[in-house]
C-alpha cells in the first residue's frame, strides 16, 4: 500500500452504469492523491447445482452452469482493468489503485459493509441519477440500505452532474457538520475547489393564541450559533491550504425546509456536491439517519452528496 492521505472503498457492480462512478473519480481532482481499492461483490452459483454433475442427465445443465460463471468472472475482471487503466490516464497513481474481487458471503451491502470496516476513509458509492419519484429508485437498494446502515464512516454517493469542483458545505453548529468540514478538508486539502458555507436558519416559532411568535432570544442565539460555526468552518478549511477567495458565505434565514433549502441554494450557487453531517442539531437516536439527509439526497437528485458521521 502507498502512503496517501486517504484510503477509499469504491463499490462497483461491473454495469456500464457503474463507469459512472469511475468518471466521477477521474474527473474530481482531489481524489489523485488518495489510495482506491475497487470493490465487486461476485454472486456466485450454488454449489448444490454442481451437485447434480453426479446424475447422468445434467450434463448440459452444469456446463452452461459453469460458463456462465466463467464468462461472467471474465467480464468483472475485464471492468476492473478498464477502470484501472481509466484511472491512471486520469492521474491516479498506478500502486495507489487497488483491485479487490470477493465472494458473497451475507449479501451485498452487508459484505461492503463489512469490508468498510477494515481501516477506510470514505465508502463511495452510486446514485442513479435522473427524476425517479422513490429514494429505492433514486440510489438502488444496495445504495439505500449503505447509507442507512453505513454510519462508522463517510459515504460518498457520486451523482451523474457534471464536475466543477464546487461544494456546497452545510454548518449548522453541530458535532456531526465540524466532522463534514474536517472530512472536507482533508479530502480536498491544497486544492482550488471552491466552497460554499451554509446555514440555515428555519423559520421556527411557538403558538399564541393561534399566531406563531419566536421567542425573544432566537433570532439573537440562532444566529451567534451560526456566526460562530461558519467562522470555525473557514479556519478548517483556510487551514487545510483552501484560499480565502474560494470561500462564499450563505446564510439562509426564514426557510420553511431546511433541506428544501439547502438543495435549492446548492443549485443557485452552480454547485456539484452537496456536504453535511448524517446528524444534525435535530439529532434523533431513533433513526438511523436523520430526516434531513435523506430529504437532501432525494431532492439533489443528480448531484453528488457526502454524508459524514
Amino acid at each position: 500500500m502507498c502512503e496517501n492521505k486517504n484510503k477509499i472503498l469504491v463499490a462497483l457492480d461491473g454495469s456500464e452504469r457503474a463507469f459512472r462512478t469511475i468518471n466521477y473519480l477521474c474527473n474530481f481532482k482531489p481524489f489523485r492523491k488518495n489510495e482506491l481499492v475497487l470493490h465487486n461483490i461476485i454472486t456466485r452459483v450454488p454449489e448444490c447445482y454442481y451437485d447434480l454433475k453426479k446424475e447422468p442427465f445434467s450434463y448440459n445443465i452444469t456446463s452452461r452452469v459453469r460458463a456462465w460463471e466463467s464468462g461472467y468472472k471474465a467480464k468483472i475482471d475485464e471492468f476492473m482493468e478498464k477502470s484501472r487503466m481509466m484511472l491512471i490516464a486520469a492521474g491516479f497513481k498506478p500502486e495507489a489503485i487497488h483491485i479487490m474481487i470477493a465472494k458473497r458471503e451475507k449479501g451485498i451491502a452487508r459484505d461492503i459493509m463489512a469490508e468498510a470496516r477494515k481501516g477506510y476513509d470514505a465508502l463511495l458509492i452510486r446514485r442513479r441519477g435522473g427524476a425517479q419519484k422513490f429514494l429505492p429508485l433514486v440510489m438502488g437498494s444496495v445504495s439505500t440500505k449503505l447509507v442507512e446502515k453505513a454510519a462508522f464512516l463517510p459515504v460518498l454517493l457520486a451523482g451523474v452532474q457534471q464536475v466543477n469542483h464546487s461544494l456546497f458545505l452545510a454548518v449548522d453548529g453541530s458535532k456531526g457538520a465540524r466532522r463534514a468540514v474536517e472530512f472536507t478538508a482533508k479530502i480536498i486539502q491544497d486544492s482550488d475547489c471552491r466552497i460554499v458555507l451554509s446555514s440555515v436558519l428555519r423559520d421556527f416559532g411557538v403558538y399564541d393564541n393561534g399566531r406563531m411568535e419566536k421567542p425573544d432570544n432566537y433570532i439573537t442565539t440562532a444566529a451567534g450559533q451560526i456566526e460562530m460555526a461558519v467562522k470555525q468552518a473557514r479556519e478548517i478549511l483556510e487551514n487545510a491550504g483552501i484560499p480565502g477567495k474560494n470561500i462564499e458565505i450563505k446564510i439562509i434565514q426564514g426557510a420553511k425546509s431546511r433541506a428544501g433549502a439547502i438543495v435549492a441554494a446548492a443549485k443557485e450557487y452552480n454547485c456539484d456536491t452537496i456536504v453535511f453531517g448524517r446528524k444534525g442539531k435535530s439529532e434523533v437516536s431513533s433513526f438511523d439517519i436523520g430526516r434531513v439527509p435523506w430529504k437532501v439526497i432525494h431532492g439533489a437528485r443528480e448531484m453528488t452528496v457526502w454524508m459524514v458521521p
